[in-house]
């Protein structure tokens, strides 16, 4: 752990990609073979094996243990971390005072120790999750500790994307970049692909069953005009349905599902089992699941059958799915995502329509005026967007190109006003740019409806937190509630019923548009009008 630290730091304060590579490949050269596995995947930021949960452990869990270890309150551990903008940099600060290089832990803590004890913070009680993490923190020096600090939370920030791995792992052992690329997109796993790099065995990988891979997504573009732009006629076009992404997988009289994060989803979705009784032996679909009662649902139906252990019998019978398959990646044994995407829907359309499990229809595109047309059409019957795919396409794995074209239908902007400012992290840290906003209820009132932190540059957010803080009401913590004036206008993905917001209601994916200096508390939009909006999307149906 001590070598992956300081190469982290070194990672870190390179500004050169190239210098970033090459850092990543020495290191990953350094490793003996039954570390590489592990050094390629917390290079990524990512410790445990492809498809796993993260771990069941957040800022309160680690300020809690970290606190206990210095003497301190978890809530003064929380209050540092704000002031260093990272709770990493906070802990190396808090361990190092109390246990110096030349006295304190060993500074050995071993790569396959701090993945065996990451790995259990998922299956043990709270009590248990806490002890393993004392366990990690007293072994490790101030150093290990900022960055196992990074790793548990999800932000280790030094730079080295999966495509940076990738370009590392082919420079360290000699391997072309492209059979590097090319084993990650159909293995998934950093980790086993460094070690196949070692070997030498990066040939004839092909994709297996109950090993899901990324998917290949699409690109969004804002109009017609763009789709002519990116995309040759004729086009194959996709109804973009509300639900969730998966691929469905069937092999020797079984049926697992994969939601985008790779995450088994199978325990969640029983009904989708009957994909055994229509397919053959080893198929492996890519699809939408959704909400489905004599037609779609809301997705916020759809999210509470999610994050359970069991669905119980009334949430299955009152909120049902099906699951809509548009692809097939692999058919009867054979691969098929190097094969054109008009050859993998004629094998898609063998597949009957049969209980939970069918096929999303498609049309031909051959006009721009048909492009026109088929949107038209869409979003007039409320369907949330339409896929445009280039017939001639292959299947890449956790690939954003132009082949595939999302055009999503507009559901508007709201203009609202910042009630709250937290402070940000990474390149945030430091200034208030995680903004909390409220729309106008019936009775008067302000009603939080959501938080963003993109859209704005970074002079927009320096001035408005010197806004901020002079027109602070109330602090807690990093928190700032702060006087009603600030009126911004935010574009968001959707919206849903929610009960974490006195309004009733959260968007989805908020992005701040601009700020609105223009307007005043007064020009807000209220629920109504939120409300309005949400009726409109609620009334999606398929094409």
């Amino acid at each position: 752990m001590r070598s992956f630290a300081l190469t982290c730091e070194v990672l870190s304060r390179l500004d050169s990609v190239e210098g970033k590579v090459q850092c990543a490949a020495a290191y990953l050269i350094s490793r003996p073979i039954d570390e590489v596995c592990l050094a390629a995947r917390f290079l990524s930021g990512s410790p445990l094996p492809h498809g796993t949960p993260p771990p069941k452990v957040g800022v309160a869990s680690i300020s809690a243990v970290v606190g206990e270890q210095c003497g301190l309150s978890a809530a003064v551990v929380r209050r540092r971390a704000v002031t260093k903008g990272d709770l990493g940099t906070a802990v190396e600060i808090l361990l190092g005072a109390i246990r110096p290089p030349d006295t304190g832990a060993s500074g050995n803590l071993a790569l396959n120790r701090v993945a065996q004890k990451i790995s259990e913070l998922g299956i043990y009680s709270p009590e248990g999750r806490a002890q393993r993490l004392r366990q990690l923190y007293a072994s490790a020096d101030p150093l290990e500790a900022k960055y196992l600090t990074k790793l548990l939370v999800g932000s280790l920030r030094t730079g080295m994307q999966a495509g940076r791995v990738e370009e590392a792992i082919a420079l360290a052992f000699n391997e072309p970049l492209e059979k590097v690329r090319r084993a990650h997109m159909l293995i998934g796993d950093i980790g086993e692909v460094a070690e196949r790099a070692w070997h030498h065995k990066l040939a004839n990988i092909r994709l297996l069953p109950f090993r899901p891979v990324h998917c290949m997504l699409a690109h969004p573009v804002a109009d017609t005009a763009e789709i002519l732009e990116h995309l040759a006629l004729p086009a194959i076009a996709e109804s973009k349905l509300d639900g969730i992404r998966a691929q469905l997988h069937v092999y020797r009289g079984q049926c697992r599902q994969y939601a985008r994060s790779l995450e088994e989803v199978t325990h969640l979705f029983p009904e989708l089992n009957v994909a055994v009784e229509i397919l053959d032996d080893d198929w492996i679909l890519d699809g939408e699941i959704v909400a489905w009662k004599e037609g779609p649902l809301a997705f916020e139906k759809l999210q509470q059958r999610l994050g359970r252990r069991q669905v119980p019998l009334t949430m299955l019978l009152d909120i049902p799915v099906i699951y809509h398959a548009f692809d097939v990646l692999r058919a009867s044994g054979q691969d098929l995502i190097d094969e054109p995407l008009s050859a993998r829907k004629k094998v898609l359309e063998t597949v009957p329509n049969v209980g939970a499990v069918c096929r999303i229809e498609h049309d031909a595109v051959t006009t721009p005026e048909a492009v026109g047309t088929l949107l038209e059409t869409a979003f007039k019957t409320g369907l949330e967007g339409v896929i445009f795919k280039d017939p001639n396409s292959t299947y890449h794995p956790g690939s954003r190109g132009r082949a595939w074209l999302k055009l999503k239908r507009p559901l508007g902007t709201l203009d609202v006003v910042v009630t709250a400012a937290q402070y940000g992290r990474g390149n945030r840290a430091g200034w208030l740019s995680d903004m909390t906003f409220a729309i106008g209820s019936e009775d008067g009132r302000l009603v939080d409806i959501g938080k963003a932190y993109s859209g704005l540059t970074h002079p927009e957010i320096r001035s408005l937190t010197e806004h901020f803080k002079a027109t602070t009401s109330k602090r807690s913590g990093d928190v700032h509630v702060v006087q009603p004036t600030v009126v911004l206008e935010v574009a968001f993905g959707g919206i849903q019923r929610s009960n974490r917001y006195a309004s009733g209601f959260a968007l989805r994916f908020p992005r701040i548009v601009r700020q609105r200096t223009d307007l005043g508390l007064h020009d807000i939009d209220d629920v109504r009008q939120l409300e309005n909006l949400y009726k409109t999307q609620k009334g999606r149906r398929s094409i």
